[in-house]
């Protein structure tokens, strides 16, 4: 059953606002940075080098992230692919879901997703959890980035960008540190976790803030 609490009801009053143009030109800056001196991303390429490029990014939106790891990316927003296609010709981008994957027998070594969770319902969520050991090869890790949406600094982007982070509409969930941490205890087994900072347009010290998280993961293993 779709989530409509209050807090998510109200992230909906800003759908005017996040519509997909605009929404993607939030991200125009990041496109121009070196992710690897943004240490939340240098982490996760740092997670993924055993994997040797055999890695999906699921929920690849526009790509930075996709093109910055060497990765494949799928998403089901077509649009979004069609832009990481223009920005990044030499990488691979698909239109699809996880579920078209496991249909099709595709395993990988890592499967990232950078703040994709908060946007998918009980059930999707669940499907995948129970999806990643068919979409994983044998000794394959899950890992996972998400922002702190109550950091201070991550508030203050919100207030920036209206229509992001706590007020985004896209977000079925804006769950706390502690709560998302217990959501994957629940079904993951949780090897690392690790703070890092999201941000960069600040100041030059925000980078020792923990605006999100980057958590190393696996399937639990069945008893």
């Amino acid at each position: 059953m779709p989530n409509r609490s209050l807090p998510r009801r109200f992230r909906l009053l800003f759908a005017p606002l996040h519509s997909s143009q605009r929404y993607y030109q939030n991200y125009s800056v990041v496109e121009k940075l070196d992710l690897s001196r943004m240490s939340i991303y240098a982490q996760l390429k740092e997670a993924v080098a055993f994997a040797k490029g055999d890695v999906l990014d699921l929920g690849s939106g526009i790509g930075y992230v996709t093109n910055f790891l060497g990765a494949r990316g799928l998403d089901r927003n077509a649009e979004a692919v069609a832009l990481a296609r223009k920005k990044f010709p030499k990488t691979r981008f698909d239109v699809g879901s996880f579920q078209d994957m496991v249909k099709k027998g595709r395993r990988f070594k890592a499967v990232v997703c950078v703040n994709v969770l908060e946007h998918l319902e009980d059930e999707v969520r669940e499907a995948l959890f129970e999806a990643l050991p068919r979409l994983l090869k044998p000794g394959g890790r899950f890992i996972i980035v998400y922002d702190n949406m109550y950091h201070p600094l991550q508030v203050l982007s919100g207030l920036i960008h209206p229509g992001m982070l706590l007020t985004d509409p896209t977000h079925v969930y804006c769950w706390t540190p502690a709560r998302f941490r217990h959501l994957l205890d629940q079904r993951l087994d949780v090897l690392a976790e690790r703070p890092g900072n999201i941000l960069s347009r600040f100041l030059p010290w925000t980078d020792q803030f923990g605006t999100a998280r980057l958590y190393l993961t696996r399937p639990l293993k069945k008893s």
